[in-house]
């Protein structure tokens, strides 16, 4: 099944390495404007990835569902190289992080990806340098690598965007691991 990211039916897009000319960068984006930016960069040869979570709101006997960004602030962007300066006269964008390791970046991306399309709730916790390096190989997670942590008994495994300093944490059965 394939975890459909937000209510407008937008699947998420396939995370590749910047080709000549392009690079990725990290928009910074001004308060509730991530959308608007991913909508606002929705063209050709443009990859916008802006991973988002699903929210619960009860009011009573009501229930809201919404879709909210899992990095609240954070819109992560392939772009013509030419084009990321005059990002920052753009009025939804706060300011641009450049990117000096692409590949790293690439790769957290890709593994977030897998992550978010699970369909799986996310934890969203303070980047964890510590620990080994994991990747999951079995149920909903399978494939996706990130640091390992044991928190009361129980094994998290965290994905995190370093530029950021952001993570989300996966709960997985500790046998379901293996060293990368």
């Amino acid at each position: 099944m394939m975890h459909v990211p937000d209510p407008d039916k937008r699947p998420y897009p396939e995370i590749l390495p910047a080709e000549d000319g392009f690079v990725w960068t990290i928009l910074h984006a001004r308060p509730r404007a991530e959308k608007k930016i991913r909508d606002h960069h929705d063209q050709p040869g443009v990859t916008v990835f802006l991973p988002l979570r699903r929210k619960e709101h009860r009011y009573g006997n009501r229930v809201r569902e919404f879709w909210s960004p899992l990095f609240p602030g954070y819109v992560f962007a392939r772009l013509p190289a030419k084009d990321v300066q005059a990002l920052k006269q753009n009025q939804h964008v706060a300011n641009v992080l450049r990117v000096v390791q692409q590949d790293a970046l690439v790769h957290q991306l890709q593994q977030l990806r897998r992550a978010v399309q699970s369909g799986e709730l996310l934890d969203v916790m303070p980047y964890i340098q510590t620990g080994k390096i994991v990747r999951i190989t079995s149920g909903p997670f399978t494939g996706v690598e990130g640091v390992v942590q044991q928190v009361e008994g129980k094994t998290r495994v965290m994905v995190g965007i370093e530029m950021i300093q952001q993570s989300v944490a996966m709960w997985v059965d500790s046998t379901a691991v293996e060293l990368v």
